[in-house]
């Protein structure tokens, strides 16, 4: 492709051809493009000397095409549908959809968030596929080499060229195994320090946010148990006495099934916001729109749904 030639060529002049190709008239071309007829024929001259061919001939029921026009005519037609689709609005139809999707989360995410996201983009999308990929501490600033399209997460401060939209609010709450000692005792902050935790690491981290709050009171906890998945650490406190800090939302998902109690945590909270971010290349794709609209949608619904019965 010679760049040069193509940037130095009036490209208005190709509409012009392909109508009079098809009105075979001056007049009814001048017409269909809202060009006076002296505006034609000057386009004409032009598109003669651009393709060194005089195109058209005069005939008494019109213009009659040259060999050289004939054989340009398919070619031009496709070129100008082609060009056409580059610069019209992109679209997207769920129902006939058929791309893939990449969504980061974490097992929490999985197992309790994403099932209504799931059966309704089976409804509205059937051809669409969805991949689930693991949350981890580094996705905030690799969200676009990882080829990820949308993550929920809790994030504070994101990369300039990451945007996001909230999707609902959670506190946390600890839950420890049924006949554990503090259900009959409660929980003040010291007895919360003396006990040893479980601590969900999603990715290796050594302190959790409960560690700094701790801090900031002079205190401090033991961590007798590091686990990376949010159920895993639920199934395991339920035989141990170990204290495990989590949101309420998941707690209250899985309480019954893992036969937990649930006490209210011993320390002044702002609560968190659950979020769901994408990197700024997916902002204006009518796919992704879709999707995050859909997924913003049943998150804000489930976490309300969850969060009905919290008490502080």
């Amino acid at each position: 492709m010679n760049i040069s030639n193509l940037s130095s060529t009036d490209l208005n002049l190709l509409p012009v051809f392909q109508v009079l190709l098809e009105e075979r008239n001056v007049t009814r071309a001048a017409g269909r493009l809202n060009l006076t007829q002296p505006a034609i024929s000057r386009n004409l001259t032009r598109l003669r000397e651009l393709f060194n061919d005089p195109l058209f001939t005069r005939t008494p029921k019109g213009l009659a095409p040259t060999p050289r026009a004939e054989a340009l005519a398919l070619q031009l037609q496709q070129s100008l549908q082609d060009l056409s689709q580059l610069i019209s609005p992109a679209t997207f139809i769920p129902a006939a959809a058929t791309q893939n999707f990449r969504l980061a989360t974490t097992d929490y995410g999985t197992q309790v968030l994403l099932p209504p996201v799931l059966k309704r983009m089976r409804t509205e999308a059937p051809g669409v596929n969805l991949e689930i990929v693991p949350w981890h501490e580094n996705l905030v600033q690799q969200l676009d080499h990882e080829g990820i399209d949308l993550a929920t997460c809790t994030v504070a401060d994101a990369p300039a060229a990451i945007h996001g939209r909230g999707v609902g609010s959670d506190r946390f709450i600890c839950v420890v195994r049924d006949g554990h000692p503090l259900t009959e005792q409660g929980l003040s902050l010291e007895s919360y320090a003396t006990y040893p935790h479980a601590l969900i690491t999603m990715g290796g981290a050594r302190k959790g946010a409960i560690d700094y709050l701790l801090e900031e009171r002079g205190l401090s906890r033991r961590i007798a148990l590091r686990v990376p998945h949010f159920v895993a650490a639920l199934a395991m406190i339920s035989q141990t006495d170990l204290i495990l800090t989590v949101p309420y939302g998941l707690a209250v998902s899985f309480a019954e099934q893992y036969k937990l109690a649930m006490l209210p945590f011993p320390m002044e909270q702002k609560g968190f916001t659950y979020s769901i971010i994408w990197h700024e290349r997916h902002m204006k794709d009518p796919g992704h729109i879709w999707l995050r609209q859909l997924v913003f949608e049943e998150l804000t619904k489930t976490l309300e749904e969850l969060n009905v019965g919290f008490r502080v």
